[in-house]
């Protein structure tokens, strides 16, 4: 049986006995149904996983003790072969939770939510903080199920036109009218990816993308949903480049 694997913002160490948050003693508890000696997975970027066995349960509290170390942070750095940053123009509702959802399943490293000319979504000042912990849940719960030791970095929604970008070699932007496919090699592993919203890069956006060193990709011939596009692009870049 797949034993649960539960994400920890703390310090794990072997022979540990640890008080889990309120939250995640709650799911364990009540959702899964953990009792005494049932046994799961622990982990997090800096210590790795470890398997622990629950020691007591009470009425919102769960005490575990980390039994054995199975994998070391260096670990998390074996499972990305590539480090990309997804930048993606933010969607209504569900569409972003799917994005955010899938990426990290499929290894993506940093996710930027940008506004855009032609984007309909624009958050609040007092949403965004509300948001951004939405979106960090969703991500933490498709590491653990996917077998990830990190957590991907999720930063606060800008405009395109401010974000500023460390040097990359491997910087594209998809747009269905690109001239260019994804070439079939690259010479660094750090990627760039930048997709847009619903409504597609404006002719300005598309002149900055160029102006700031990304090469403007299409997938091919098929117009992809905003939550289908970076699916498919991280699952291509994986395949050519990562371990896929």
């Amino acid at each position: 049986m797949r034993l649960s694997r539960v994400y920890l913002d703390s310090p794990l160490a072997l022979n540990a006995l640890i008080s889990l948050p309120k939250e995640i003693a709650h799911y364990l508890s009540n959702v899964l149904r953990l009792r005494v000696n049932d046994e799961l997975l622990v982990f997090n970027s800096e210590q790795g996983e470890f398997r622990a066995r629950v020691s007591a349960v009470a009425k919102r509290a769960v005490d575990i003790e980390l039994l054995e170390k199975m994998r070391g942070a260096q670990d998390a750095a074996k499972q990305d072969s590539l480090s990309i940053h997804l930048i993606l123009g933010l969607s209504r509702g569900d569409r972003m939770d799917f994005a955010v959802q899938k990426s990290t399943e499929l290894g993506v490293n940093e996710i930027t939510p940008i506004y855009t000319e032609y984007g309909e979504v624009r958050l609040k000042p007092e949403r965004v903080e509300k948001k951004i912990q939405h979106w960090q849940k969703i991500a933490i719960s498709a590491s653990e199920q996917s077998g990830r030791l990190d957590i991907p970095l999720l930063h606060k929604p800008i405009s395109l036109l401010e974000l500023s970008l460390s040097e990359s070699v491997n910087k594209w932007m998809l747009e269905p009218s690109g001239p260019d496919a994804l070439p079939q090699s690259i010479t660094e592993n750090s990627i760039v990816l930048l997709v847009g919203p619903e409504g597609g890069f404006s002719t300005n956006e598309i002149d900055w993308a160029q102006c700031n060193g990304f090469q403007i990709v299409a997938l091919g011939s098929r117009i992809l949903r905003t939550e289908t596009a970076p699916v498919a692009a991280l699952a291509i870049l994986q395949h050519k480049y990562g371990d896929m």
